[in-house]
């Protein structure tokens, strides 16, 4: 099963004019919160993937960033918010985070949670992504 947040906290977006690599002359830098409230199931780590359409500024729902004509990105995630309520040990984590190109001007992030034990919840997870563009005159 893929995870989609239930909505985005703080989402920042930094638009910079580059020259280069080749026709490339938009960098963005997106940084927030996805809010997921993952919670632990079994007492071995559970995972499960995250997926969603980067996001515009904002909070809430913002619509998808357009970042014209996709050329190169990198992103990164991170635990923003755990919590437990046992006694038992608890883990969080994230095995891989990728951004690949979904439709003509979106970016998508895929990540792989995981929580250890029935009382771990992974409240928010916190990303990065920088996106290198085209945009057209």
């Amino acid at each position: 099963m893929t995870l989609s947040p239930i909505n985005f906290d703080k989402v920042d977006v930094l638009e910079v004019a580059v020259q280069g690599p080749g026709d490339a002359n938009r960098l963005f830098i997106v940084s927030g919160v996805a809010v997921l409230n993952y919670k632990g199931t079994v007492h071995d780590y559970n995972r499960d993937n995250v997926s969603f359409l980067i996001p515009q500024k904002g909070t809430g729902n913002p619509a998808p960033l357009n970042i014209g004509e996709y050329r190169d990105s990198t992103g990164i995630a991170f635990p923003a918010t755990i919590q437990s309520t046992t006694q038992e040990p608890v883990g969080w984590g994230i095995d891989f985070v990728d951004t690949l190109p979904d439709g003509e001007t979106s970016l998508r992030l895929s990540a792989q949670i995981a929580v250890l034990n029935p009382g771990g919840t992974f409240i928010r997870m916190g990303f990065q992504v920088n996106i290198l563009a085209h945009i057209g005159a």
